[in-house]
């Protein structure tokens, strides 16, 4: 059930992008299921090389400041337009300047048939009245035909998709997405301990159940499942991704020379596969230990590597970028 569901969110979105005119798709979820949103979109962008995505999961606490984050996480050589004070930032307002930002944002994108992606998915809501009456604005907000806006909404206390659900525009969509976390790692256990699975789809269960138990701070058990996950998996780029985590746990256990170790090996790996995400988080996470340790030209040469590697994700180029640039500067 919980990997049905994913699969009909990655349909959904996929077909809101590839569809031939604008539109608004609001996703109702509760804040622990953003994750699963933001990773769909990650992966969509991951695979539409042709389209561009601008997701912005930043929460939403009051809109002088939710405006100054989506204004940051522009791409570099993009000048946003200037804020009016924010003692008379209106939710219209707001919304007029979000649509100048995007407006900059197509006009960036190369001649031919390119779609741009526009996410506001905060991680929570903070002020859901406030955020509510930015983004009804924007539902009503003529739109360039290339352009695909994707509003969340909080399920516990829908405003934008009730709005949205009973909107008689068919450029106006709604859909309600509930995975509860628990059901999903339920879900991955079952998968993981299932001799049956194919391999890679063991070890991509594995791989997940090793990400949550790092987040949880079981690096013991999250080593193990990488080590498993390495041995089971038969393609290289899950292979490299299982010693890239196994590095992760391994810091964040305190063992630097051990995590120092394989994470250049994961690098290698999945450098010479060109599978590009994984090249971009090991050599973000080995910079930033790098950096830690003060090997700096190594850490240099890893910002560079991720921003290559990242070249289609403008946001996570620019963090590398800054990283790299500051410590070339004299005074590093």
């Amino acid at each position: 059930m919980p990997r049905a569901r994913l699969d009909a969110l990655h349909t959904l979105l996929a077909g809101f992008v590839a569809r031939p005119e604008p539109g608004v798709l609001v996703i109702a979820c509760a804040d622990c299921e953003v994750l699963y949103l933001l990773h769909t979109l990650a992966t969509l962008d991951r695979d539409s090389p042709a389209d561009r995505f601008h997701t912005v999961a930043a929460a939403f606490t009051d809109l002088p400041t939710y405006l100054t984050n989506i204004s940051e996480s522009l791409p570099a050589h993009l000048s946003p337009a200037n804020l009016a004070p924010a003692t008379v930032i209106t939710p219209q307002l707001a919304a007029r300047h979000l649509t100048a930002l995007w407006t900059k944002l197509l006009a960036d994108l190369p001649a031919g048939d390119h779609r741009l992606v526009c996410a506001l998915t905060p991680v929570e809501i903070a002020d859901p009245t406030t955020f509510a009456a930015l983004t009804t604005a924007l539902l009503t907000t003529p739109h360039d035909p290339r352009l695909r806006l994707l509003l969340r909404d909080d399920a516990l206390k829908p405003h934008t998709f009730d709005a949205a659900a009973t909107c008689p525009s068919e450029q106006v969509l709604a859909y309600r997405f509930s995975l509860p976390p628990a059901r999903f790692i339920a879900d991955l256990h079952a998968t993981a301990s299932d001799s049956q699975r194919p391999p890679d789809q063991h070890a991509q269960a594995l791989l997940q159940l090793a990400g949550h138990d790092l987040h949880h701070r079981r690096h013991a058990d999250a080593i193990a499942r990488c080590d498993l996950a390495a041995t089971l998996a038969a393609t290289p780029t899950l292979q490299s991704l299982a010693l890239a985590l196994k590095a992760d746990a391994l810091r964040h256990s305190g063992d630097f020379e051990a995590a120092l170790t394989l994470g250049r090996v994961a690098l290698q790996r999945a450098a010479a596969v060109d599978a590009f995400p994984v090249v971009v988080h090991a050599a973000l996470a080995l910079g930033d230990l790098t950096r830690s340790l003060g090997h700096r030209r190594e850490a240099i040469a890893c910002f560079h590597a991720a921003e290559r590697a990242a070249a289609h994700n403008h946001r996570i180029a620019d963090h590398a970028r800054a990283a790299r640039v500051a410590l070339e500067e004299p005074s590093c």
